[in-house]
């Protein structure tokens, strides 16, 4: 093998070259020479030795940030900005030593740790384990896969200081995670994850302590989590039901994850018999391998097309699925409530706007719905969830920036007995409080029984949905993604940014557009040639949201926090005047975004 020498060398050659970023050789370098990363220097020398400079520069030209899900990405066995054995050590030892900070010398210290289906998820959650049990943790761990939601319940129920998740949601095979959570059970959020990455960076510096597993096994400082967690999650869940009818068939497919042990198991707990687990994506498998694209994204029609194609065979009514570590669900219908016809799915709002609605006519009916009650949502989530609340004389929480710990957030500070559901568009969606994080379980419950109970009315979910269109006008939403990976994309990402702000479209479908809300400098600026600009105090995020000279026709951008993507959020409204006119108002809307996604692609083509 070659010498560390030797590869000294050789990166001097590389950067001279143009092969090899500054700050990434300067990475390398370090993990070449510092005592903390000799276990790795192997299998960085076999890296340098093969010239392989492209992902070498990937993986150390930055440090891998906690984003709006916490620290996700592309696995790789050395460097900084990916996720391998040194970076989760690290991403443990510095909750660690942040939890010990906080509570204080001599303080009883506890964490509870699960982990998804994906490659290395059981080695990263051990190696968790043994990090914290280290660092003097009593560590509560699953042995077994489980979803992100009964890790956010297991947080609350077992009354820890905190909760680690290895789980890269629905990202690619290639990819990973460490999620973690505070004492209530939500994701973190400031001031605490600029404290955590502090000590993380600390961390990055030393060596990390392990406890051998039989050792901490033996003395109690890693014991396993069991089944009465999960039976108690399932029966927290079951207990938020809002209907009661049952009759419908079920289609339903964890796209190779674990929700079989949640989003199934809460299902057959809640009455539902007739449920057809899709036995081609039933395995828990890190591949995804029976998933277009390896992709196990709900949001993506693709990922639920062999789930409909049995749904047609098997004529049954409602298909459902579930990402990988069970947080999300997917929604496939009949058209038209005929399974040998034509099936759609339903986007995010879509879903998320028809819950909002059945939770709050269910509650209505059932004399709970009380004034004190509260929707929340995103900034980029449907505008048509206020609207449904308005209807109900209910108020909606809607100024949340992305990623659902804002939504928990928003819950304790507003407070947990009048929180009635919450969502974001990205098919996340909790009822209840026995969690902070968005659930597939109950979601999947309560679409269940939102289906059971149109079919007891003779009535299909899809007109269930044009009643609401008709009552608070026809609501319509699209998503632009735009993928730039590495060092390369992270700055068009930023120059795409920079360009938004400094010289964004002057028009978009004809409309003018007149303003934009800058979270990031937090200002509102009049765009029409005024130069007014106002304060826009809070939340502080990097979002922009341009608005047009006609009301409820706006998008937004921002770049994602937890995959190399850029995020456009497209919104449009038409007025509904009766049953008669909802066809006019549906192909109005979509007009509408079909433009509007025409000139914003074509301004990328333009900026990009």
């Amino acid at each position: 093998m070659i010498t560390v020498d030797a590869a000294l060398a050789k990166i001097d050659e590389a950067v001279k070259g143009g092969g090899l970023s500054a700050s990434a050789a300067a990475g390398i370098r370090r993990w070449l020479d510092e005592a903390p990363f000799a276990r790795y220097r192997d299998a960085l020398l076999a890296e340098v030795e093969a010239g392989r400079w492209k992902p070498l520069d990937d993986a150390f030209f930055a440090v891998l940030e906690f984003g709006t899900g916490g620290r996700r990405g592309i696995m790789y066995p050395v460097g900084t900005n990916v996720l391998n054995e040194r970076t989760i050590a690290e991403s443990a030892r510095g909750l660690a030593d942040f939890i010990i900070r906080k509570k204080g010398a001599g303080a009883p210290l506890s964490c509870v740790i699960a982990r998804d289906t994906r490659h290395n998820s059981p080695e990263f959650a051990a190696l968790c384990a043994r990090v914290l049990a280290a660092a003097g943790f009593k560590v509560f761990l699953f042995p077994e896969a489980r979803s992100t939601p009964l890790l956010s319940f297991a947080v609350r129920h077992l009354k820890c200081d905190a909760g680690i998740m290895i789980t890269a949601s629905h990202n690619p095979p290639s990819d990973n995670g460490f999620k973690c959570y505070n004492d209530v059970g939500g994701q973190v959020i400031p001031p605490d994850d600029a404290g955590i990455i502090a000590c993380v960076t600390e961390a990055s510096e030393r060596d990390i302590p392990e406890k051998p597993p039989e050792e901490a096994l033996a003395d109690g400082s890693i014991v396993h989590a069991g089944r009465e967690v999960d039976d108690a999650y399932i029966a927290a869940v079951v207990g938020e039901s809002v209907g009661h009818a049952r009759g419908i068939s079920i289609v339903y497919t964890p796209l190779h994850g674990v929700g079989e042990t949640s989003v199934a198991a809460a299902l057959k707990a809640d009455g539902f018999m007739d449920v057809n687990i899709l036995a081609s994506q039933r395995t828990q498998d890190g591949d995804f391998p029976n998933v277009p694209g390896h992709v196990s994204n709900p949001e993506n029609p693709a990922a639920l097309q062999a789930a409909i194609d049995e749904a047609r065979r098997t004529k049954a009514d409602l298909v459902l699925a579930s990402d990988p570590d069970a947080d999300r669900i997917g929604v496939g219908l009949p058209a038209k409530g005929d399974p040998a016809g034509e099936w759609i799915t339903l986007d995010g709002n879509q879903i998320g706007a028809l819950l909002a609605a059945f939770v709050m006519k269910q509650n209505a009916d059932l004399g709970r719905l009380r004034p004190d009650h509260y929707l929340v949502t995103t900034l980029v989530s449907t505008g048509m969830t206020k609207a449904l609340g308005r209807r109900e004389g209910i108020r909606t929480e809607d100024d949340l920036l992305v990623g659902f710990k804002w939504i928990a957030e928003r819950v304790d500070r507003e407070g947990p007995a009048g929180f009635l559901f919450g969502f974001e568009e990205s098919h996340g969606y909790l009822k209840g409080t026995y969690a902070r994080d968005k659930d597939a379980s109950i979601a999947a419950m309560l679409f269940a029984e939102l289906a059971a109970t149109c079919k007891d009315r003779r009535q299909t979910v899809v007109e269930y949905l044009d009643d609401l269109y008709i009552d608070v006008g026809h609501y319509g939403e699209r998503l632009i993604n735009k993928t730039y990976k590495g060092r390369e994309g992270l700055d068009k990402i930023r120059s795409i940014m920079k360009a938004f702000r400094e010289a964004p479209p002057k028009s978009v479908a004809g409309l003018a557009v007149t303003e934009v809300y800058d979270y990031k400098t937090h200002e509102v600026r009049d765009l029409t040639g005024s130069g007014k600009v106002l304060p826009l105090p809070e939340p502080s995020g990097d979002l922009l949201i341009f608005h047009t000279d006609r009301e409820g026709v706006r998008f937004a951008a921002r770049p994602s926090g937890t995959e190399p993507k850029i995020k456009f959020y497209l919104f449009a409204r038409s007025a509904v005047d009766g049953p008669d006119a909802l066809p006019a108002a549906k192909a109005q809307t979509k007009a509408v975004l079909d433009q509007m996604t025409t000139d914003i692609e074509k301004y990328l083509e333009d900026v990009a």
